[in-house]
Formats: C-alpha cells, structure tokens, sequence
C-alpha cells in the first residue's frame, strides 16, 4: 500500500515527525531533543510496525516504540481525515482497470489494521479489492503468509505481487508469484534485486501487464 499506491512519503513522514515532537515536549522521551530527519523516517516506510519504530529509536529508548506508533498512528489518521494524504497519481485509475479485466486485487500491507481501514475509507478503495489484510494488526503475521492466505481463498493459481520493498518480492518468491518492483516507492535499490520487471510509475501497470 505504502510506497506502491500511497504516497505516504509526504503526510505519513510529518505524522510521525510530530508524533516525535509532541513526546519531546512532554519530557517522553529523555535524550532526545529533535525528531529524526524526515530522510530516516521516510526509509522506514513498508517495515512492520514493531521494527518501524523501534529502529528510530536509540536503543535506550526502544521500549517506548509501541507509545511513539500510537501517538504517529492518531496523527496519520488525522491527517487523513483532512485529506492531507494522496495516493500516487493514477492510482485509483489503475486499480479500476485492472478490476474491470476481471483481476482479482489483493491488497496486503506491513500497516497495522486502523491505518488500513483509514486508507481505504479515505480513497474510498474497500469496492476495489477482493482481499486486503494489515500484517501489522499482528507480530506474529508475514506479508508471505497473509498473501499466501488471500490467495488460496480466492482460489489463485497465478499471481503478480507489485510492490517497493524486499518483504514483497521475498512474498511473492515464497508464493510462486511474479514480482514488479516499484522503484518510485521507499525501499533501496539493492531490495527490488531479481524483480521480474520494474516500473517507475504506477500507471505502467496496466501495459505490462
């Protein structure tokens, strides 16, 4: 979702920022006197929550990670309610594309599952998709095993995993799909290594398909 149809980079960046802010202010997190640079923050982006967070922390400090995600989640949320978030350009359009193929669209995200469910009524997406699941709503869940799962419940026998990070190629590696690397999202390029193809725009999708 993040990096792949949410531009997230922008709004979900400054969430979290002032979610450190406002934890400074209160004496919340002593040692720490500024948010880390938005540079941090937005490589963080895709990671399941319990590593998101606690890697922007010094280590002292890591055990407040479950309160900093709550504080960043509220805000993420605010600001999706005000319609600050955008999806990337293009991106419902590819969505009803491929739903009008007759595609079957999975969506299955590292997020937690408020996140999720603030996305979709924010972009009014829960119409678009056959199977969506937040890995994040549980630490013992993998984007390998919640695709997996959304697969065999719609009976797939061959799928495509499009994505930004290397937890979605290792899915669809794990999951006998293809992968299409976004380069336009969050991960390292050294991640999207041994994609089937690459697309820098989410509207290639179609066409390559």
């Amino acid at each position: 979702m993040d990096g792949t149809l949410l531009n997230s980079g922008d709004f979900g960046v400054r969430a979290i920022r002032l979610a450190f802010e406002q934890m400074i202010a209160l004496g919340d997190l002593p040692g720490l006197s500024r948010a880390p640079a938005d540079e941090l923050i937005r490589a963080q982006i895709g990671k399941p929550p319990h590593e998101f967070y606690a890697d922007l922390l010094p280590p002292g400090a890591r055990h407040l990670a479950g309160h900093l995600h709550s504080i960043a989640g509220a805000n993420e949320r605010a600001f999706l309610r005000q319609g600050t978030g955008k999806l990337f350009e293009g991106a419902l359009d590819v969505l009803g594309v491929l739903r009008g193929r007759g595609l079957k669209l999975l969506l299955v995200s590292n997020c937690t599952q408020d996140y999720m469910n603030a996305v979709v009524q924010a972009f009014a997406l829960d119409a678009l998709f056959h199977f969506r699941s937040a890995v994040g709503r549980d630490p013992a869940r993998t984007k390998t095993g919640e695709l997996g799962r959304g697969l065999a419940e719609l009976g797939a026998t061959r799928a495509i995993m499009v994505g930004d990070r290397h937890h979605d190629g290792e899915a669809a590696r794990a999951n006998g799909a293809w992968f299409v690397a976004c380069t336009y999202g969050y991960g390292k390029p050294e991640e999207l290594a041994g994609a089937d193809a690459t697309i820098g725009d989410i509207r290639e999708l179609p066409a390559l398909l």
